[in-house]
């Protein structure tokens, strides 16, 4: 039997582009950005993984995902990664690695993408 990959229920509305944050010394570059989007989902921003766990173009899992939008942009938390516009989900994945250093959240593709 195939994983489920239906998307976890949320009572969270559609929400817009969060407001970008200014870019830091030591941030990913745009082509760090790419190739790391490109080994966890292919560059794919709907992208789940074969479990289901794993969502969107950085593979948040949705407590990885809650957790710093907690911290960053509450008014993400609990929408599911895959669904969220892309924008949003470079901001989270730039909140993320602001949060504890890439080779933590990405171990294998930050490293691939020269950030770990």
């Amino acid at each position: 039997m195939p994983p489920d990959t239906t998307p976890p229920e949320t009572t969270v509305p559609a929400v817009g582009a969060v407001t970008p944050v200014p870019a830091e010394p030591g941030d990913p570059t745009p082509d760090q950005w790419w190739t790391l989007r490109q080994c966890e989902s292919t560059n794919n921003y709907s992208a789940i993984s074969a479990s289901g766990k794993f969502r969107g173009a950085y593979q948040f899992s949705q407590a990885t995902w809650n957790w710093v939008a907690d911290n960053f942009h509450p008014e993400l938390s609990g929408v599911d990664p895959a669904a969220a516009i892309p924008a949003n989900q470079d901001a989270m994945a730039l909140a993320l690695t602001r949060m504890q250093s890439p080779g933590n959240a990405w171990p294998k593709c930050s490293r691939t993408a020269g950030i770990a």
